[in-house]
């Protein structure tokens, strides 16, 4: 069937970039810059481990473990309304400081080279410190070891929408038991 004239048959999807404007892309990509820098600066610091453990890798992604769970933990809280602290610390800073391809790839390395206990090891350290912190770091910016509320949606922690309609209860959340 011919189209009116001017009218275009398939709808254009939405963009969805700039999210908010250039001021969240600004921050992630500052948050970024800053955490990549302090991952490189803590490589350069960590002596390698003769045995095999790559404990530059295992600290920079406890710790960021640490710092993520605070800052979604704020930002979902306490500072609903900051546009900006999720997208330049959790997806820029935590996102630029942390790094899980190294660390698969640590493991593929040591596990090619017949260094199979050290890099179950060091999954497991890894894995097991990265919970620990995640936890501490909730406990830290909650101020006690008090759940979520009941019923509160599972922050994403790389949700960078802040326009009308978006954010905590709004759907660009995970509820808990719901995958997207």
């Amino acid at each position: 069937m011919p189209q009116p004239s001017g009218s275009d048959p398939t709808p254009s999807p939405p963009s969805r970039l700039p999210v908010g404007g250039p001021l969240p892309l600004a921050a992630v990509a500052a948050g970024g810059a800053l955490g990549t820098l302090a991952r490189w600066g803590v490589e350069r610091l960590v002596v390698p481990d003769p045995a095999g453990i790559p404990w530059a890798t295992l600290a920079v992604n406890v710790v960021g473990s640490l710092l993520l769970a605070a800052v979604v933990t704020v930002a979902v809280e306490r500072r609903p309304d900051d546009r900006l602290l999720r997208p330049f610390a959790a997806v820029g800073f935590c996102g630029g400081f942390t790094t899980f391809s190294t660390f698969v790839l640590e493991i593929d390395r040591r596990l090619a080279h017949g260094h199979a206990a050290v890099a179950l090891a060091y999954g497991a350290l890894s894995v097991a410190a990265g919970l620990a912190a995640a936890t501490a770091g909730t406990v830290l910016a909650r101020g006690s070891l008090r759940p979520a509320p009941a019923g509160a949606d599972i922050a994403d922690p790389d949700v960078l929408d802040d326009s009308p309609g978006t954010g905590p209860g709004t759907g660009r959340t995970r509820s808990r038991g719901t995958r997207r």
